[in-house]
């Protein structure tokens, strides 16, 4: 038999790997440089690129330390732009492999279908109706990339995703051709942002995802699921876009109308395109197929007095239905479509409307005539309603107890709730939830900061009313630390009419502390029976029997590091499911996860089957945050896979018994000596702060036009008051990647734990993912080029030395548990997307090193500063990582 492979033919898939892919653009963006820039720019960057890839770092210093700020500048959209081609072509050499292998990575679900083959027919009918899984995006305050670029990278990616079949010889030269305009576009566009985003900018980038990928990927997927799971919306979308208020003063009421306004009109546009869509489809004949009473009155309503459609009931009744989408538009949208007809009231009007011709249509011509596009919209409609993502807000403790203090000192009542201890604040807010008098007086001034406060929840009241109350989620209480602290919230929303007080009390908007530094989970358990104990209606908390909590995995890992970080975090949602259970409550999880590893991140839904048994209950949110929204949801394909194993596997981890076996002692006993560790260089070394500002770009970073919200809660420059996401980012641009895995080795030499010992603890589920996603970290550090940032800290020597010796012994201890020469040595291509973003990455790092070092000897040129952010953009597109 002839052993060699046999040619392809036209239409068959080519056996094209990631490496092939990226090299491909690469060649088409030296193509782009040669014909638009002349060949002198071409030499520059091939120079460049030539000596990058011989891997002598005297010769690429040289060569940067020579160049003019305004060849830094091209050089560094030169490697920025590779960066962002080198991931896209890897994006789609990575889809190939999953499409043709037909199966997600690992041993994950395909899809809720099979999930549901798996756990059981009965389970999976117990517990999909039940289901509340929902992505929550967010905005990110190092988001580095334009809209421009990324609507860019969408069609070089579909392009490059026609190059996985063999084409015939004149449509593989358009296609380069093709591909050729679109780098070209992308290489001229600006890739730097000339002044900070706003609240609506960033509203706006993310619908744009929403429109071109999320949403016709959630269609797909309830397109699937409506036939089997019926009336079940196991999924939804959320969004703090326009409501998260913590530390950013740019948001305000007026955002939050925003974003609900821009989400409704997105939502009923899709609706009423696809009821036209039905209207076309439905041309039946009363003379043929008698119609209901319900679509007759439907009909009559109609404004559609057409000689021609006098015997098609279904068509006029469609034609009302698009009347009145028509006027919620003008009503909720800001728009004049001119419709005479009544708006819908809400949602379920709407969904009572298609509902009316579906069951016409089943009693009349059968259900294999009502088709899936009805089936569908009802669905969509029923998971999305007129509000399409659900709207959390969220503000810091502190300020609540700020405004509570002046409600309190203006309304003269002889309170000093600042001045309180916390048995006092509670017996006051009690007390002020027992009735439904209001605080607030508008006859009175208050604060600046007050007013700005108490607007935003007016303007949240109004969003209810007129898009109902599924529009918006939770009120997410950032700093929650005492009981206190989940009262307040709910004194400030009885004052814009959100929450009713008395014994009938009840709240509009469910109420969910977020726990985030270490002492905050541990202190979880005592503050959740003491939540759970208040003689006030459970109502004002939620839906009855369940309690949503929030929990932290950025500022934990910035206050314990990532070890310490992880197992709090997992035994806090065992310890607090458990202890509600007793209570006869159900707690609903919301992970506040970020996009890199230090922050929670990683392949969510193995980070879903990892979670403790009885800590999934069929519903789980989860944040995806700025840079990873484009990443995992940029296109429909990949939006479609990412959603759907998320609800499966939140669907498998729910069909496991409620008890498992608490930690494992010796997980305990790491987890405290790695805290340990951890704290003793970042916060007790005297010398680590001034360390961290000079040895990785953070001062940089702070001044860029890379976010809309600052970069710290105050001025100052203490990592206490540092948000999580500069901090992690940070140590990402500078390779050290130190918040993914600093205090796992030194945690387990104070601990007397041998490679062995945790060998035999990585049985653990919990363990061996974070030792897993650790590994990556570890792969993608680099300590020769971290210490050519370290070297920009003239007394930084000592402390580096210090993480070289930790980076060193986790590495060792990673292999040694996992049984490995190499990292990633078991996940090859895992390892081939580390080597290719090292190929653009690394010089990128020692460019941004030269430059650094220039500016911090007093260089202050305008076009430094500028090659600086452009090499942040690249090393962040490169290593898929902003914080």
């Amino acid at each position: 038999m002839d052993m060699k492979l046999a040619p392809p033919q036209l239409g068959q898939a080519l056996p094209r790997g990631a490496g092939e892919a990226v090299h491909y653009l690469e060649d088409v963006l030296e193509e782009v440089i040669d014909y638009l820039d002349g060949d002198e720019a071409a030499a520059l960057v091939k120079r460049a690129r030539d000596v990058a890839r011989q891997d002598d770092e005297e010769a690429l210093e040289a060569l940067f330390s020579s160049l003019r700020p305004d060849q830094a500048v091209y050089l560094a959209r030169a490697f920025t732009c590779a960066s962002m081609l080198s991931n896209l072509g890897e994006d789609v050499a990575g889809r190939r492999r999953l499409i043709e292998a037909e199966e997600l990575p690992g041993e994950l679900p395909r899809t809720l279908a099979e999930a549901a083959d798996r756990v059981g027919e009965r389970a999976a009918g117990r517990l999909i109706p039940r289901m509340a899984v929902a992505p929550v995006l967010t905005a990110h305050p190092t988001e580095v990339r334009r809209r421009a670029v990324v609507e860019r990278e969408a069609e070089i990616s579909r392009l490059m995703s026609l190059r996985t079949h063999r084409l015939p010889p004149h449509v593989e030269k358009r296609l380069r051709e093709d591909l050729f305009r679109e780098v070209a576009l992308l290489w001229k566009a600006r890739m730097h942002r000339p002044e900070r985003l706003t609240p609506a900018d960033e509203i706006r980038n993310s619908l744009a995802i929403v429109r071109r990928s999320i949403l016709p990927a959630l269609v797909e997927l309830y397109d699937g699921w409506s036939e089997r799971f019926e009336t079940a919306t196991p999924l939804t979308l959320g969004s703090w876009l326009g409501g998260d208020r913590d530390g950013h003063p740019g948001v305000s009421g007026e955002t939050l109308k925003l974003a609900l306004r821009s989400q409704a009109r997105l939502i009923l546009n899709h609706y009423f395109d696809e009821v036209r869509k039905l209207w076309f489809d439905l041309a039946v004949t009363s003379d043929l197929a008698p119609a209901s009473l319900g679509v007759l009155a439907l009909a009559g309503a109609s404004t559609d007095h057409s000689v021609h459609r006098q015997d098609e009931p279904y068509r006029q009744a469609l034609q009302e239905i698009s009347n009145r989408l028509s006027a919620t538009t003008d009503k909720l949208a800001d728009t004049n479509w001119g419709s005479r007809s009544a708006p819908y009231a809400s949602a379920a009007e709407f969904v009572a409307d298609l509902e009316t011709i579906r069951q016409s249509i089943r009693k009349h011509l059968g259900d294999r005539v009502i088709g899936a596009r009805l089936r569908t919209l009802i669905a969509v409609a029923r998971a999305c309603g007129f509000h399409l993502l659900s709207l959390d807000l969220r503000q810091n403790a502190d300020v609540h107890e700020r405004i509570i203090h002046e409600l309190y000192v203006r309304a003269s009542v002889n309170i000093d709730y600042l001045g309180s201890d916390e048995a006092e604040r509670v017996r006051v807010l009690t007390k002020e939830l027992s009735h439904d008098r209001p605080l607030r007086s508008p006859f009175l001034d208050y604060s600046e900061e007050t007013m700005r406060e108490l607007g935003t929840l007016d303007a949240a009241a109004e969003v209810v009313r007129l898009y109902g109350e599924k529009a918006l989620s939770s009120y997410i209480i950032s700093k929650t630390a005492t009981l206190s602290d989940v009262l307040e919230p709910l004194v400030l929303l009885k004052q814009a009419g959100l929450v009713q007080g008395g014994d009938k009390g009840r709240s509009a908007i469910r109420i969910t502390p977020l726990l985030e530094t270490i002492g905050d989970l541990e202190f979880g358990p005592e503050l959740l029976r003491q939540w759970l104990a208040l003689d006030l209606p459970p109502a004002l908390f939620g839906e009855a029997g369940w309690r949503e909590v929030m929990l932290g995995y950025s500022d934990s890992n910035k206050d314990g590091g990532y070890v310490a970080s992880r197992h709090n975090v997992a035994k806090a949602a065992q310890t607090l499911s458990a202890q509600a259970r007793t209570e006869g409550y159900d707690l609903w999880y919301f992970h506040g996860r970020g996009g890199s590893v230090g922050r929670g991140g990683g392949p969510a839904a193995q980070a879903v089957l990892a979670q403790p048994p009885g800590t999934v209950k069929g519903r789980l949110r989860l944040t995806e945050q700025g840079e990873m929204i484009s990443r995992r949801f940029g296109d429909q394909p990949t939006a479609r896979r990412n959603l759907e194993s998320l609800a499966a596997s939140v669907l498998m981890a729910s069909a496991r018994p409620d008890e498992g076996a608490p930690a494992s002692p010796m997980l305990e006993t790491l987890s405290a000596a790695s805290f340990a560790a951890y704290r003793a260089l970042v916060y007790d070394d005297p010398g680590f702060e001034d360390f961290f500002w000079n040895a990785t770009p953070i001062s940089e970073i702070v001044g860029l036009n890379i976010g809309s919200r600052p970069a710290s809660r105050t001025p100052s420059r203490r990592i206490e008051d540092l948000r999580a996401i500069p901090w992690v980012f940070s140590w990402s641009q500078a390779r050290f990647m130190l918040p993914a895995w600093f205090g796992f080795a030194g945690g387990a030499a104070r601990a007397g734990l041998t490679a062995a010992d945790l060998k035999a603890l990585a049985e653990d589920n919990v363990f061996a993912t974070m030792v897993s996603n650790m590994e990556v970290a570890l792969a993608q550090s680099d300590m020769a080029i971290a210490a050519k940032y370290a070297a920009l800290h003239p007394r930084g020597k000592p402390i580096f030395e210090k993480i070289r010796a930790e980076h060193d012994a986790a590495i060792e201890l990673v292999l040694a548990i996992r049984g490995g020469t190499r990292l990633l040595d078991n996940h090859l291509e895992m390892a081939e997307s580390v080597a290719l973003a090292a190929e653009v990455v690394d010089p990128l790092n020692h460019l941004q090193v030269e430059l650094l070092a220039r500016r911090r000897a007093g260089d202050d040129d305008p076009q430094l500063k500028l090659a600086i952010q452009l090499t942040v953009a690249g090393v962040a597109s490169g290593l898929r990582n902003t914080g």
